[in-house]
């Protein structure tokens, strides 16, 4: 099963990959709004943005930040379709984009980085047999951390759940405020960076402690991924038209130097959204 969300038109499609060289339209779901939410020119419509699969792969949670909602799914092993079962709150005006779970012994959290507040939402996730899972919001900060503020502009984009499900890193777009050396080694003026921003998760609470800001590589770091052994993080430049790779320290959750580069797309507009390592 593929799950795509379309921000457009408020439709989450379910896709069949039984044979991977021709996808097949199994099942669409589009949603509407009976009025516009807190900030009405974001929220005039549904933007479902992202899908995750929770641990037990049992259930779908889709990010809604045009309705400031998580919808939740049940998915059945062996069919090529999902069934809406719930919703969960989102902050008012928040507008949830991407989200993640940690798994801490017996113990599952929820998070979603929320583009219209620049805020990082925790819930603790209840499971209840087959039925849907009950979301109790924990907290909801900044996504520079507890009292952190982001400079006017700034829109949070990409979450990613290490793969020890230990930390968090968000990245956040239209900051600025980092600077890194020119990749031009000819070149001695360093250039803008927005951040990479990472928390490490508290096993027994869920509550994030703010660990780093680190460059992300440049500007509007829209999509990033880590590898599987969470050594390496690559970054998607969307406005430099850039992706990098950065190591990282599993232990610390620490982002260190640049360790790649390369130039994707020529001309505003054309850079790469997001990038993942092939393993």
């Amino acid at each position: 099963m593929l799950t795509c969300v379309d921000s457009d038109t408020s439709t989450i499609s379910i896709f069949s990959v039984g044979d991977p060289k021709v996808l097949s339209l199994v099942q669409n779901q589009t949603y509407t709004l009976a009025a516009p939410g807190p900030v009405p020119d974001r929220q005039d419509v549904p933007h479902l943005h992202d899908a995750v699969l929770d641990p037990t792969k049992k259930f779908l949670a889709v990010t809604d930040l045009g309705s400031d909602l998580i919808r939740l799914y049940k998915a059945t092993a062996g069919q090529w379709s999902v069934t809406p079962i719930a919703t969960v709150n989102a902050v008012p005006g928040s507008g949830p984009r991407h989200a993640g779970f940690s798994v801490q012994g017996s113990n599952t959290f929820f998070y979603t980085v929320n583009e219209l507040s620049n805020t990082i939402t925790g819930y603790d996730v209840m499971y209840m047999g087959d039925s849907a899972p009950m979301f109790t919001q924990l907290f909801d900060i900044s996504t520079h951390g507890p009292n952190g503020t982001v400079p006017a502009g700034t829109k949070a984009a990409e979450f990613v759940v290490s793969p020890d499900q230990n930390f968090i890193v968000v990245s956040s777009r239209g900051e600025g405020l980092l600077k890194i050396p020119n990749f031009d080694t000819a070149n001695s003026t360093w250039i803008a960076s927005d951040p990479l921003l990472t928390f490490a998760v508290s096993p027994k609470t869920g509550s994030l402690s703010f660990v780093q800001a680190a460059p992300a590589g440049g500007i509007n770091p829209r999509g990033f991924s880590l590898n599987k052994a969470g050594t390496l993080v690559v970054s998607a430049l969307q406005d430099d038209n850039r992706v990098v790779v950065i190591e990282r320290d599993v232990k610390t959750g620490l982002l260190g130097k640049i360790v790649a580069s390369a130039t994707v797309g020529v001309g505003a507009g054309n850079g790469p959204n997001y990038a993942l390592f092939n393993e």
